[in-house]
């Protein structure tokens, strides 16, 4: 296989995941020590690019296992519109692979002053969102060169299901966590159905990704890296959001990735699957379980649906990694971009 940068970092995550685990347990037991003592009651998370598609992860599996409402900060509340919010009771916790965006580092000091616990996930110990939050989770995913984020993700999706396990008390969390390095490296394996299906890929002008509940963020994530690496137009969809509406545009032979893992969306996803397949679009399904042979790509099972995430990912990184390469492009340096993104 040719190899990159990003190509590298995608291989890198198995053992990155083992070390967000092992050696950042301690502070986010510390974190849930210290919001249970606080009586927190909701929680809400503050991010940009990848960082926010880890955090609609988060907002799902909180709510599903804590039984904590939890949301998405709007940063520019803050900094554009200079609104005062009361977060008292509120966990606050701002997501950024550098921790350097502005606005997040905002939210995060605005909250503290308002009366929420604050806390940072990040990947840099010495970034000033580090400094501003009250505790610090760190992704330990070793230095990300490649401009597009991938073991900082999947690094932060597991510290946020590590939290809602030591929160909750879920055993099948906590299990399923013990194995995930090794489910990972599982779903790496698919690696030459992906090029072969990357080829097929290359005069594409549009693709859609779709999943509902707690995979959304998967293809959030899938589409934003397809977009920035191979610049094809990549819009992702909950399922249940392209019904209402959106399926009319989808034409003839559009790709449509869709993922469906083992669990409560699974026969959801079909049926739309073969809504799309009526409108002879060209449905590409990321399955796990019996589907059948339908699969255009197996995805590893990682014993609960909470934690699919985590590993359905990765197939979609290889695809984006190797649709690049077909197009002949670089996926280390995509026009226009740089690994540090500063909005305010």
């Amino acid at each position: 296989m040719s190899s990159s940068i990003m190509h590298d970092e995608i291989f890198e995550q198995p053992a990155a995941l083992t070390r967000a685990l092992t050696e950042g347990r301690s502070a986010v037991t510390a974190l849930v020590a210290e919001a249970k003592r606080r009586d927190v009651r909701y929680l809400v998370l503050a991010a940009r690019g990848t960082s926010d598609n880890a955090a609609t992860y988060a907002k799902y599996l909180i709510q599903i296992t804590c039984g904590l409402p939890a949301a998405l900060a709007a940063p520019s509340v803050h900094t554009l519109y200079q609104a005062d919010v009361d977060y008292r009771g509120a966990l606050v916790i701002g997501v950024s692979q550098s921790g350097a965006g502005e606005d997040i580092n905002e939210v995060v000091a605005r909250a503290k002053k308002a009366g929420a616990l604050t806390a940072a996930l990040t990947n840099t110990a010495d970034s000033r969102l580090a400094q501003e939050a009250e505790h610090t989770l760190l992704c330990h995913a070793g230095v990300e060169k490649a401009v597009a984020a991938t073991k900082t993700y999947t690094t932060t999706l597991a510290l946020f299901a590590l939290l809602a396990a030591e929160w909750s008390g879920h055993n099948e969390l906590h299990r399923g966590l013990e194995r995930i390095a090794d489910v990972a490296a599982q779903a790496l394996t698919v690696e030459a159905q992906v090029q072969e299906l990357a080829r097929t890929l290359i005069h594409a002008e549009r693709i859609l990704t779709v999943a509902r509940g707690l995979h959304l963020c998967t293809a959030i994530e899938a589409a934003l890296k397809l977009a920035e690496t191979s610049y094809i137009t990549a819009q992702p969809f909950s399922s249940a959001d392209l019904l209402h509406g959106p399926i009319a545009s989808v034409a003839f032979n559009i790709p449509c990735l869709l993922f469906a893992p083992k669990g409560q969306t699974a026969a959801g996803i079909a049926e739309v699957a073969g809504s799309l397949r009526q409108k002879a679009a060209r449905v590409l399904l990321l399955a796990g379980g019996d589907t059948e042979g339908a699969a255009a790509l197996p995805l590893a099972d990682p014993g609960t649906e909470l934690l699919s995430p985590i590993v359905d990912i990765l197939p979609a990184q290889l695809l984006a990694y190797h649709l690049t390469l077909a197009r002949g492009l670089d996926p280390d340096n995509p026009r226009g971009l740089t690994k540090v993104t500063i909005t305010r």
